[in-house]
């Protein structure tokens, strides 16, 4: 009798275990760890209760999933590896897919996402193979998660919408509400905030309706997130702080450092230095113990950027070198991007400006990677395509009832009747609509014929136009410092420079035209070809080659009278007198900076351009251009320019940018000697201040010193 008690007693308790995980509830790892070592027991009695193995491999996959979710991922993969071992002695298909799913979600947080992949895929065949449809929405959800993690938006999304579509088909709230969040951290990588937040409130509704705590912390944590990113720290703060404090409640240590980091990067943000160190040394500390690889590249990136901020480059760039070696050895893209981006800032803090450049070239690369318009653009097909089969789903729900279906019967006789006239009719627009395309397709071919020979006479217009400009070389025989920083907007360019060698002086002219691509690339030429008439003595002053040149733009294109073209240039012109170390200036609307013991000095210009017609009062105005005469010291650079690259919108407000930032950046290159890193210098603080706006126009800066 007391015998067949134990064995009753052993039964339920392993039956309890065994229903707990059934209905995916949340039994405690102490219960759990119980009913293992019941189940592991050698006696007779547990030895009698069929089904053991099955239930153990149960429970072990439950205790592996509760150590996953607290972030102890040691004892998380033990108790994977046993289920799955026992799992594959058993034959127990269900219980190695659960193994098999636990491990991805174990080498997902350590940040090993190839091998993340390889066991969520093989949980997926057998979650297919035994038809369990709940199993396979968690994997394709899973699977799109690591997506997300790698960059690739596209396959995140694709993976995300399947498993959404599964769970709303067996009505899985929890699951749904998962989907949400998923979906909601995709658009929020992707830029698309207002998507993103929708995705998360809908997920976050769910998870307060079911009572799922670790889910509400989630949500908290990824709507705290998106504020962040759109500048409202005070809503990020508040929802990062109630994600903290719920963490805590449950013991979710993996979370709880992740709370740290993200509560670290506000206090970052708005300037609280030394309470974001804090927060990120106590995430990386939780980190270093849960041996979180992902964790732990975000976490030495954070300290790097807040000692960055704070001045300390040193320890800066000793956090962000482990961030990029963790982020590099777990293929953590999105990690790489941005510790790319520090590092550039912080070279060009140290004003090594040549690492500044390599590593903005190595961020715009991987950026390029991750955010390309093909994946926008399967983001946007997959999600119209899951937008489509639900409503047609919708539809065919809505055709099972049964009034609609005797609606529907009228319907087809009505449409089996109109069918053959219809027939008919379509037959006649199909012969119309193809003698259309036909004439259409010829059409077609014309103007892409036409377009195509437009482009070749634009390309060999650039090639004229690059022939008229001198060659940097010959510039530098002449004077070594030279450099030339020259961006056309378009294919052809409105700016232009000019060099001309005489026996003591050097002319230099850095020219602005009205315009730019093909009507600039037209003034560029004549206004170059004009200069070279004119430009014949080294008598002449550069005041003289301007009034000469404002002539004779007048007298070519029939200005004097008020014509119908009006366009003209802003330039400015030196004259260099290499052996008494001074410069004749003058300019035209253009100015010139000179960089003298780290101070820049700007010298203005006259306020009229060369060519045009100028009234006042039904008068010509007489232009009196000026010549300054400036002495130059040995290490005093002279920079020529036109309003290309100050009149960029871009920074944090999208405006163009003043002339105290545009000196400054001056500043920067005069530290540089070498001609080709100077144009590295300034190509990076285009890109940097330009960010995501278009270029307005052609840009031309030029800088030399007179030795």
């Amino acid at each position: 009798m007391k015998k067949n008690v134990k064995y009753l007693l052993t039964y339920t308790l392993a039956f309890s275990s065994c229903l707990l995980i059934a209905q995916n509830t949340n039994p405690t790892i102490d219960s759990l760890l119980n009913v293992l070592k019941t189940l592991s027991s050698p006696s007779p009695e547990v030895q009698f209760v069929k089904g053991t193995d099955t239930i153990k491999v149960n429970t072990l996959n439950s205790l592996s999933w509760q150590y996953i979710n607290i972030g102890e991922l040691k004892q998380a993969m033990q108790h994977a590896q046993e289920a799955k071992q026992l799992g594959e002695n058993v034959s127990f298909k269900k219980g190695i897919a659960s193994s098999y799913n636990n491990l991805g979600l174990i080498y997902s947080d350590q940040g090993d996402f190839t091998k993340a992949l390889s066991n969520f895929r093989e949980s997926l065949k057998l979650r297919i193979e035994i038809k369990d449809k709940r199993g396979i929405a968690n994997i394709y959800s899973n699977i799109g998660t690591v997506y997300k993690n790698k960059g690739n938006y596209g396959l995140a999304l694709e993976n995300q919408l399947k498993a959404l579509k599964i769970r709303e088909e067996i009505k899985d709230k929890k699951g749904i509400a998962t989907s949400y969040n998923n979906i909601g951290n995709i658009y929020h990588g992707q830029g698309d905030y207002k998507k993103a937040l929708d995705n998360q409130l809908k997920s976050l509704a769910i998870k307060e309706e079911i009572g799922e705590k670790l889910g509400i912390a989630m949500s908290y944590n990824n709507i705290g997130n998106i504020y962040k990113t759109i500048g409202d720290y005070e809503n990020a703060l508040n929802y990062h702080l109630k994600s903290l404090k719920m963490k805590l409640e449950i013991g979710d240590k993996r979370g709880i450092a992740m709370s740290y980091n993200n509560i670290g990067n506000i206090y970052k943000r708005q300037g609280y230095y030394e309470k974001a160190l804090e927060n990120g040394l106590r995430a990386l500390k939780i980190e270093l113990e849960l041996e979180d690889e992902l964790g732990i590249a975000i976490s030495n990136q954070t300290i790097g950027a807040i000692y960055s901020k704070q001045g300390k480059l040193e320890e800066s760039m000793r956090y962000f070198s482990r961030s990029l070696e963790v982020s590099k050895r777990i293929g953590y893209k999105l990690g790489m991007k941005e510790t790319y981006s520090e590092f550039s800032e912080l070279y060009e803090k140290k004003g090594d400006y040549k690492q500044a450049y390599q590593y903005h070239k190595l961020y715009s690369d991987i950026k390029d990677t991750l955010l390309n318009e093909e994946s926008s653009k399967q983001i946007a097909e997959m999600n119209t395509k899951y937008e489509s089969e639900k409503k047609e789903k919708d539809i065919e729900l809505l055709t099972k009832d049964k009034a609609l279906q005797q609606a529907e019967i009228g319907k087809q006789k009505f449409i089996r009747n109109g069918t053959i006239g219809g027939l008919i009719l379509a037959l006649s627009l199909a012969f119309i609509l193809f003698n259309r395309f036909r004439v259409t397709s010829k059409q077609k071919k014309i103007i892409e014929s036409q377009n195509f020979q437009i482009v070749e006479s634009i390309n060999y217009s650039k090639k004229i136009q690059d022939s008229l400009l001198p060659s940097i070389e010959s510039m530098q025989k002449n004077i070594p410092s030279i450099f030339v920083f020259y961006e056309p907007k378009a294919i052809v360019s409105g700016d232009f420079y000019y060099f001309k060698e005489f026996e003591k002086y050097t002319l230099l002219a850095c020219v602005d035209c009205t315009g730019h691509g093909v009507p600039g690339g037209f003034m560029s030429t004549l206004g170059s070809l004009l200069l070279d008439k004119i430009a014949d003595s080294e008598a002449l002053s550069p005041s003289e080659i301007l009034s000469k040149l404002s002539d004779e733009i007048i007298r070519v294109l029939h200005q004097q009278n008020g014509g119908e073209i009006q366009d003209g240039m802003d330039l400015s012109i030196c004259l260099i007198d290499r052996n008494n170390k001074k410069i004749e200036y003058s300019g035209a609307r253009n100015g010139i900076i000179i960089v003298t013991n780290e101070q820049a000095k700007r010298y203005k210009a006259d306020p009229l351009p060369v060519g045009g017609n100028y009234m006042k009062k039904g008068i010509a105005i007489e232009r009196n251009f000026k010549t300054q005469h400036i002495p130059i010291n040995t290490n005093d650079w002279i920079y020529m320019y036109t309003d290309g690259f100050m009149e960029q919108v871009g920074g944090s407000e999208g405006i163009p940018m003043n002339y105290s930032q545009f000196e400054n950046q001056l500043l920067n290159v005069s530290k540089i000697e070498s001609p080709e890193e100077k144009n590295k210098l300034l190509q990076l603080e285009l890109d940097n201040w330009r960010g995501t706006h278009e270029r307005d126009d052609d840009v031309l800066i030029m800088g030399f010193k007179v030795v």
